[in-house]
């Protein structure tokens, strides 16, 4: 004979709601879960704490981008002086930041997956490639706009003021 766990488990799999005794009621296991207190508010903070932290990092790498593009004002100024288009220095500048921002976060996601098999059963650690993909998208799509100031700031460079 089953014990109660196992032929809850199997009723709640089978989903025949007309087998359960009374004092049961049907729940699917997602329902379940998120009726356990605190676990709706849990995730509230972990995907409030992640999008922070998504915006954070790309906005630190946006001021790392408009540093380093300040600090090259001459060499964009000889640039601008030998006839380069604006249009070719915006999109060596942006794809610079996307390089960047790729390099940055492929490194980040194989230390994430690294340490998860790692630890093992250690720490409850599930890799779910849509969500870094989702998490990935958006770094990128943040490092993206981070990096228009750093175009403004190039495209603005007066050729006779940034060579001196």
């Amino acid at each position: 004979m089953k014990d109660s766990q196992s032929l809850s488990a199997a009723v709640i799999k089978d989903s025949n709601v007309s087998r359960l005794p009374e004092s049961l009621s049907f729940q699917t296991i997602d329902d379940y879960i998120f009726t356990l207190p605190g676990y709706g508010a849990q995730v509230a903070t972990f995907g409030t704490m992640i999008g922070f932290l998504i915006f954070i990092s790309s906005f630190i790498l946006a001021i790392f981008i408009y540093i380093l593009t300040t600090q090259k004002k001459n060499i964009f100024g000889i640039l601008k002086a030998e006839g380069i288009p604006n249009r070719y220095i915006s999109r060596s500048v942006q794809s610079q930041v996307i390089l960047l921002a790729t390099t940055g976060m492929l490194i980040g996601l194989g230390l994430t997956v690294l340490s998860g098999l790692g630890f093992g059963d250690k720490l409850p650690f599930m890799i779910q490639p849509v969500f870094f993909l989702i998490i990935s998208s958006l770094f990128l799509i943040c490092a993206a706009i981070g990096g228009i100031a750093s175009v403004r700031v190039v495209t603005k460079i007066d050729p006779v003021g940034a060579i001196g």
